[in-house]
């Protein structure tokens, strides 16, 4: 991966991140911005084919903020799109206090 595609990837998470944090303030939580996580990123080839949809999941949490599970509810219609923030969400670990058993999340990938 060459340094300028990476340079541009991180650009444009970190927009995509502040124009969005206000909307899932909104409109559902986004457990990714809220526990410090890693948001997912696109890869080379979802940006060269210009992927873009809503991944709904559904996350289990024990009480110390591990996911124990996740699950897609819905997909965005692309398969590495569903698969990145499926394991982006696994590997995500919430404050203490974060609300135990089945939580739902919604993230938009968007192109900007």
């Amino acid at each position: 991966m060459s340094s300028h595609f990476r340079l541009y990837a991180i650009v444009s998470t970190l927009a995509f991140a502040l124009v969005t944090a206000p909307a899932f303030a909104v409109e559902t939580r986004n457990p990714f911005f809220e526990a410090g996580c890693e948001a997912p990123s696109y890869d080379q080839r979802a940006l060269t084919d210009e992927q873009e949809g809503l991944v709904k999941l559904s996350y289990m949490l024990d009480k110390k903020g591990a996911v124990v599970d996740a699950k897609i509810v819905a997909s965005s219609g692309f398969r590495k799109l569903d698969k990145a923030s499926l394991l982006a969400l696994k590997a995500c670990r919430f404050q203490t206090g974060a609300a135990q058993g089945w939580n739902d999340l919604a993230f938009a990938w968007t192109l900007k």
